[in-house]
């Protein structure tokens, strides 16, 4: 039996534009059914971008797409959306050309074409009053590996000069750490006088510092040993610079004033504090969910916000975060091969926080345990940032708080549930299970 013929394609959006995005031109196509000269290229200066924006005004347009160029887009966004337009910000894969000839002129006429169908999904983009938190979010997280690689090369610089502090503190870094750093950088060479920088809490003992403070003291490793230092000591000044503008966004007030406050020095009460801000911001304690940390609500809170209604479903917001499931078949099979390559950052953060979950005595790390029994761990860990996702999603859409369940009650439904199914396999094969008791 024939099939039926397929409908034709139907012009959704008449009223649309589409741009290919450059460095340096940026090419602009409209209906050239309507209009003469159908595809125009402008510059990236300001003043070019406004001048784009009138003539697509001129034109009557009201939808524009673009791919998502590097980050040549942001200004092509912001201009044309502070103009009025209705932007739709589109993942380069859905604009992907069929084989054949290709060019500037070509791409942007496509893309146009894909649009006027109703082809094209906008991305998620954080709306505007977020981007600046998201983004001094993500200058902190730069620089707290610039901090992190700063250190690497103290500890590199001692272990040339075969100082071994390493070998006895677990963070150079530390508060013995960095007296002993800095005493040595402001001249200090005798390994008993280093040692009596050792803090009451510091598991070594003080002949065992000294011993390991016994180096050869070479000028150009003590050179880079200062340098790395005051490396330290600058990114550790704009860490907390940061700091400062994310607590003024979470609190909503003007930066002037916010940087006026005085900050917690513990950092035990810097977190308490951090915590609060957060919980006002979205309206729930996402940190009350097992092994999500501070750092893990603040990303959430500084990518997506408290506002998710973007995503129609748990399972959306999970296919975005790139912890879902593939969706690759063919012939009626799933195809395997790796994921797509994506980078999500909110994705990243919960992958990291379900590592963690092996050690956690809750039922999450119950659940995360059981799964790393029958799976490989990045299986495991993919599968657990899932479930955290679909909680965090129902916290921050239905506003409800999140309840522990009881682990003893929750193993004992599990044992439970393993015995019933023993009892159908013994009863398919006409055997019959007997308590140990019962036996005896």
């Amino acid at each position: 039996m024939a099939g039926k013929k397929a409908a034709p394609l139907e012009v959704v959006h008449p009223d649309c534009a589409g741009i290919d995005v450059g460095k340096r031109k940026h090419y602009v196509a409209v209906d050239p059914s309507r209009f003469e000269d159908p595809v125009r290229n402008f510059g990236t200066f300001t003043g070019d971008l406004e001048a784009m924006a009138e003539w697509l005004g001129a034109c009557g347009v009201r939808q524009v797409a673009m791919e998502s160029t590097g980050v040549y887009w942001i200004p092509v966004f912001e201009v044309l959306d502070r103009a009025g337009f209705e932007v739709c910000l589109v993942n380069p894969r859905a604009t992907k050309q069929v084989s054949g000839r290709k060019s500037d002129v070509l791409d942007c006429q496509w893309v146009r074409q894909l649009m006027s169908y109703g082809l094209l999904r906008g991305a998620f983009r954080a709306p505007d009053a977020l981007c600046p938190m998201r983004s001094y979010v993500r200058q902190r997280g730069q620089l707290i590996r610039d901090r992190s690689r700063s250190a690497q090369h103290m500890q590199k610089a001692l272990t040339q000069m075969n100082v071994q502090l390493d070998n006895v503190l677990s963070d150079i870094m530390g508060k013995t750490g960095q007296l002993i750093v800095r005493a040595i950088v402001a001249g200090e060479r005798d390994g008993a006088a280093l040692a009596r920088c050792r803090d009451g809490r510091c598991k070594a003992d003080e002949a065992t510092i000294a011993a390991s403070l016994q180096g050869n003291w070479r000028g150009e490793h003590l050179f880079a040993l200062e340098q790395a230092l005051v490396r330290h000591d600058v990114l550790q000044g704009q860490i907390e610079a940061c700091e400062t503008r994310i607590n003024a966004e979470l609190d909503g007030q003007a930066r002037n004033r916010a940087a006026n406050q005085p900050s917690p020095t513990a950092r035990s009460a810097r977190e308490r504090l951090l915590r609060e801000r957060l919980r006002q911001m979205l309206g729930a304690d996402l940190t009350a969910i097992p092994t999500v940390g501070v750092e893990t609500a603040l990303t959430v809170a500084a990518e997506v916000g408290a506002d998710l209604s973007r995503f129609a479903t748990a399972a959306h917001f999970c296919s975005w975060l790139g912890l879902a499931p593939g969706t690759r078949i063919s012939g009626d099979k799933r195809l395997g091969g790796p994921p797509a390559r994506q980078t999500n950052r909110v994705g990243q953060a919960l992958r990291m926080a379900a590592s963690t979950a092996r050690n956690s005595k809750t039922a999450i790390g119950a659940a995360h345990r059981r799964r790393l029994s029958r799976m490989d761990s990045a299986k495991a860990v993919k599968a657990t940032a899932h479930q955290l996702a679909r909680l965090m999603y129902a916290m921050l859409t239905r506003g409800e708080e999140y309840v522990e369940r009881d682990l003893a009650a929750m193993e004992t439904e599990r044992r439970d549930r393993q015995i019933k199914h023993l009892q159908r396999q013994a009863r398919h094969f006409d055997l019959a299970l007997v308590p140990a008791e019962q036996a005896a």
